[in-house]
């Protein structure tokens, strides 16, 4: 009873490395001295936070990682704060993301999409059955366990209404994109080679923008009434991604991207040009997607419509987590790390970005955020290392 009600504090944890990094911290795997929990451990400038108005979005964030007991969405451990950075310790994910599994493979054939496809949306609907909507669904955001199972994570977006500040610089950013802009068309072929230039070009390129632009639905972008809608769009453009290897809106700008989104109704267009897929997309997949990423009144919205389409007949959605997924990380051991892009990183230890703020607004501006779970065990450390089962998909290495 005396240590729950003692406050967590960083030096509880062990820092093994750095994992991930984006616009607000970085994310370790690290170690908890007393219990022995692994976990990811994202550490998060109050002062950057607060000067980009995303405060309220680390609350709504805590409020869904420790809200959830679903299987398809990441748990939260802790969540505590020093004078200068708040801290999230969720657990330990150890098979990467689907962005570098992607980068690995380029595309997939249709029954390893088909199979990750229905696990990316039972995690959707799992987060729309908690009340919240994700709005920045893109394949860095879901996970794959030890297991090769998904699940969704990065819930900073996930409340009822887009914030000012959001909305600020969203509006900004489409300042250039006036009424009556022509979008610029781009075979097939030019949007993938783009692509993949882009990528090896700004590897954080996904990364660089709040709300992703390539996933984003039309209706975030001109302002209109949005609602879960905006989260099948974006699944509408992974699934696109992972069956061609490039997003459907492709553009060198971000007004590109956004011009060709608002003319969706012409600029989608299903890929025949591409010499190198050795098995073309089938007419079930490609309506699926068109009916995805279709205008909003038109667009599919329910998972019971999802299930029911000719392209995920066989699927069995109740039992998805107890199937064998195409592809099985193989862990050495539980804080096996190679999944993770760690290039450029520099020292794994914490480092202080030079943006301390005032403490007392840092105070009142994250009241009410620490938590501590109950019970919850690691079951990564009893798993045994489980080899890959067979292969998934093409090499386009």
């Amino acid at each position: 009873m005396r240590k729950r009600r003692c406050k967590v504090r960083f030096a509880e944890f062990e820092v093994l490395l750095q994992i991930g990094e984006g616009g607000y911290g970085q994310v370790f795997l690290a170690r908890k001295r007393d219990t022995k929990e692994l976990c990811a451990l994202k550490k998060m400038s109050k002062a950057r936070l607060i000067k980009r108005g995303k405060d309220a979005n680390i609350l709504v964030e805590r409020d869904v990682l420790s809200s959830t007991r679903s299987p398809w969405l990441v748990k939260l451990l802790y969540s505590f704060q020093d004078e200068n950075n708040v801290f999230f310790a969720m657990e330990y994910v150890p098979g990467g993301d689907m962005r570098s599994l992607l980068n690995s493979v380029g595309s997939m054939r249709e029954e390893p999409a088909k199979f990750y496809a229905a696990e990316m949306i039972m995690a959707m609907v799992s987060l729309h059955a908690l009340g919240f909507l994700h709005r920045d669904l893109k394949p860095e955001n879901y996970l794959l366990d030890e297991q090769g199972h998904i699940k969704l994570t990065d819930f900073g977006l996930a409340k009822g209404n887009l914030s000012p500040e959001w909305l600020e610089d969203l509006h900004r950013r489409l300042e250039a994109v006036k009424e009556g802009s022509k979008a610029v068309y781009r075979s097939s072929v030019e949007k993938r080679s783009l692509y993949r230039n882009l990528k090896k070009e700004d590897r954080a390129m996904a990364r660089s923008f709040v709300g992703t632009p390539d996933y984003m639905a039309p209706e975030l972008l001109t302002g209109q009434v949005y609602d879960l809608l905006v989260d099948y769009w974006a699944m509408g453009c992974i699934l696109f991604e992972v069956l061609y290897g490039f997003t459907p809106f492709t553009g060198k700008t971000v007004e590109e991207v956004f011009l060709s989104i608002m003319h969706h109704q012409r600029t989608l267009e299903r890929p025949a040009d591409l010499p190198d897929m050795d098995e073309d997309v089938s007419d079930e997949a490609w309506d699926l997607i068109t009916r995805l990423l279709a205008p909003r009144d038109r667009r599919i919205g329910t998972l019971a419509e999802l299930q029911a389409h000719p392209w995920f007949l066989g699927v069995s959605w109740d039992t998805l987590r107890d199937e064998n997924p195409p592809f099985v990380p193989c862990l050495d051991s539980p804080e096996d790390t190679k999944y993770f892009d760690k290039d450029g990183f520099g020292d794994p230890r914490f480092h202080e970005d030079g943006e301390a703020g005032s403490k007392t607004i840092a105070r009142k501006a994250f009241i009410g955020f620490t938590y501590k779970h109950q019970g919850w065990q690691n079951t990564v450390a009893k798993k045994q290392v489980i080899t890959q089962v067979r292969e998934m998909t093409r090499s386009q290495q």
